[in-house]
């Protein structure tokens, strides 16, 4: 697998959007088992393709292998952290306009994740219904 590299630049600000009549796909990246399973059956109850990674190297080779539509990086993660791996995934061309919400409990992670190359954040633990809106947002199909 050839990477095409670029020159990092600043995260999209907007939305991706799906092949019409294709399901979104989700990378979700978190090491912690139990929190993995809850946001791969949250997301699959609303229809997304979900694939898993449980460390930030995985996370960055399952990117640019399954290009999904949008990833949950978790940043507190072992091999990787979340921030090094969305560092990481700015320089593919493959993946630097992939939005990616980071997912922490750490405090004061907010701006270090967006100045990582994140396009959003939520805290831990999570509000579901937050995430949901947040992610139905950064897929959502815009009215014609």
């Amino acid at each position: 697998m050839a990477s095409s590299l670029v020159n990092p630049q600043e995260p999209p600000r907007q939305p991706a959007y799906p092949a019409p009549g294709r399901t979104a796909t989700i990378l979700i990246a978190e090491d912690h088992l139990h929190s993995r399973d809850a946001l791969r059956a949250l997301l699959e109850a609303f229809g997304y393709r979900v694939a898993v990674a449980v460390n930030g190297r995985q996370a960055v080779q399952l990117a640019l292998d399954e290009a999904p539509d949008l990833i949950l990086m978790d940043i507190m993660m072992p091999e990787l952290d979340g921030l090094q791996a969305t560092r990481e995934l700015r320089l593919h061309q493959e993946t630097r306009l992939t939005p990616i919400i980071a997912v922490t409990a750490m405090e004061g992670a907010q701006q270090l994740a967006l100045q990582a190359g994140a396009n959003d954040f939520v805290r831990k633990p999570i509000d579901i219904r937050g995430l949901v809106a947040k992610v139905h947002n950064w897929l959502s199909v815009p009215l014609a």
